[in-house]
């Protein structure tokens, strides 16, 4: 209850109710949670579709074989 009456001294009433009634939506009684949410001040925005692959290409791998799998399978069906 102290942090969140703290938060009073910094930010306007709508915007501490706001974030009180979000922490409480989240079942998040704590007022870490409500200064979290009432520091937020903007959402990310996602990364558009179109960029997507440029987005992966840092993570690009060799296709997997399922040579491995198969061997396995003919491991456990004799």
């Amino acid at each position: 209850m102290v942090d969140v009456l703290l938060l009073a001294r910094e930010h306007s009433p709508a915007r501490l109710e706001l974030a009180v009634r979000g922490a409480l939506a989240a079942g998040a009684h704590d007022g870490r949670a409500v200064g979290l949410l009432i520091n937020r001040t903007e959402r990310l925005t996602p990364a558009v579709i179109e960029d997507l692959p440029e987005h992966l290409a840092v993570h690009e791998r060799a296709e997997p074989t399922l040579r491995d799998y198969d061997r396995l399978l003919l491991r456990a069906s004799s």
